[in-house]
């Protein structure tokens, strides 16, 4: 799916040079139960050259440093998983529409080794490839590609699953951001204040079962992580030397690793176009350290590489290791994963002081209210007190529960599983709400004394009245509040 929607970029932006297409590209997928269709509205390919084109394996006409794809076998990527791979298209002022089909069952079975390799390449070629041209089959203003996987009985679940199929193009295919995300602009912004053009965009849609749906990038301004929810707090930018990359990097509220898979970690693209998952940024934070490559996770963003300094392998899982490709990794590596793996370590250590200090601050409670509850003087403020510190302090443990686990990774990864907090740390939250449970039976015990009753009403009672008048305050004129106030303060009369 990558390969045919990277080979759609590529003539939707010849189209655009070359001044056939003036609007955006488009790219359509329709998925249904025994085909997938995937059509652009590119350059498309001339009738006296789409044979040679479409059926030539390893050759290809595209410029490594100009377009997306280059190595003329992308095109094919389908032939495993479909009975019979198609080919549609048709060039701008051409009425004729260019048909080709693939026996992908014939090819894959002769190619087997079991079945002797008889036949020679050009005639089991010959022989399982066809054209059906159509004359009068486009308008003359027409220009598209389309190709066609039809029969996928030998097809993963996941090329099927629409859902799939559109939460993997959100993360690779060069498409936007969403529209409201507030980081949009200023990212668009950087990115062409550094290369000086635009991030180039096509329009993906997927259509399945009736339904269209939009590909965007799934950045957010909410992650999840183990524990809970974070927020995106801010974006930093980051620029290489020599014009060699950009990239934009997103921090969390939390130092915690996000597990949304569609967009953990910092990712490598390239003509906007993503290389691997997370694993080249991961490596890259393994060279300041061996135990960092999780610090990744603690982030999202993007790595621009400039296209004219990395070659992409077969598979676009990573780079020819080439000399300026070790250079631009060194570099990443230096002014990029160092200083965020630094701050996301310098955050797990405040970390583990601040879970110990939560940890330190119950244990006093606990004691506290022991001796409360002991004390045959103890106070209604002192038990009230007792009470808040206690809500307090679970707010403190609640928060702090949420990114333990985080913490002691870091911790075993630095080769001390001793310090460890979460077991202790759950002790603790239980141990508050002990203490609350105990707080509320004091005060139940305070409130049956008949002596006591009355004084606890009258100082409820002041105490709401406070807050009210704190909130009138707000609202009216001096004037007004005084009158409020006397009327509500008066003593209540015997009626």
């Amino acid at each position: 799916m990558r390969e045919y929607v990277q080979n759609s970029f590529d003539a939707i932006r010849a189209a655009r040079r070359t001044r056939f297409l003036g609007t955006k590209g488009q790219v359509d997928i329709w998925i249904d139960a025994d085909s997938i269709r995937i059509k652009d509205n590119g350059l498309g390919v001339r009738a006296d050259q789409a044979w040679n084109t479409l059926t030539s394996i390893g050759a290809s006409k595209k410029d490594r440093q100009r377009d997306a794809g280059f190595r003329g076998i992308g095109r094919l990527a389908g032939m495993a998983y479909c009975d019979k791979l198609v080919f549609r298209t048709t060039f701008p002022g051409e009425h004729s529409l260019t048909v080709i089909e693939f026996d992908c069952v014939r090819l894959l079975k002769a190619m087997k080794p079991d079945e002797g390799g008889d036949v020679e390449l050009a005639e089991l070629l010959h022989s399982s490839i066809k054209s059906i041209p159509q004359p009068e089959g486009a308008a003359a203003d027409d220009h598209f590609f389309e190709v066609e996987l039809q029969g996928l009985s030998s097809a993963p679940k996941s090329l099927k699953d629409a859902d799939l199929v559109r939460q993997y193009l959100g993360e690779v295919v060069p498409v936007d951001f969403d529209a409201d995300w507030r980081w949009r602009d200023s990212i668009r912004a950087e990115y062409k204040s550094y290369f000086g053009e635009d991030l180039e965009t096509i329009d993906i849609f997927v259509h399945h079962e009736g339904e269209t749906f939009p590909i965007l990038k799934p950045y957010g301004d909410s992650y999840q992580h183990r524990k809970g929810t974070t927020s995106l707090q801010t974006v930093d930018f980051f620029a290489g030397e020599d014009n060699a990359y950009w990239g934009w990097v997103g921090r969390m509220a939390d130092s915690a690793a996000v597990t949304d898979f569609r967009t953990r970690g910092i990712r490598v693209r390239v003509r906007n176009i993503q290389v691997d998952g997370t694993e080249i940024m991961e490596k890259l934070f393994t060279e300041v350290k061996p135990s960092y490559a999780r610090f990744n996770s603690y982030y999202i963003g993007e790595i621009h590489v400039d296209p004219e300094k990395v070659v992409p392998n077969a598979r676009r899982d990573g780079f020819e290791e080439t000399e300026e490709w070790g250079a631009i990794k060194s570099n990443i590596s230096l002014t990029i994963c160092k200083p965020l793996a630094d701050d996301a370590y310098d955050a797990s250590q405040q970390g583990q002081l601040s879970v110990s200090k939560v940890i330190e601050d119950i244990d006093k409670l606990v004691s506290r209210s022991s001796s409360i509850a002991e004390s045959s003087r103890a106070s209604y403020d002192q038990v009230v007190d007792l009470m808040n510190t206690a809500k307090r302090l679970r707010r403190r443990a609640s928060s702090a529960l949420k990114l333990v686990d985080d913490l002691d990774e870091v911790t075993v990864e630095e080769g001390n599983p001793e310090q460890q907090k979460t077991v202790t740390l759950g002790d603790a939250a239980r141990a508050v709400e002990t203490v609350e449970v105990q707080a509320r039976m004091m005060i139940g015990k305070f409130l049956d004394e008949d002596e006591r009753l009355t004084g606890l009403k009258a100082r409820l009672r002041d105490e709401v009245l406070q807050e009210v008048l704190d909130v009138v305050n707000v609202f009216v004129d001096p004037g007004t509040y005084q009158k409020i106030k006397r009327r509500l303060t008066a003593p209540p009369t015997s009626a």
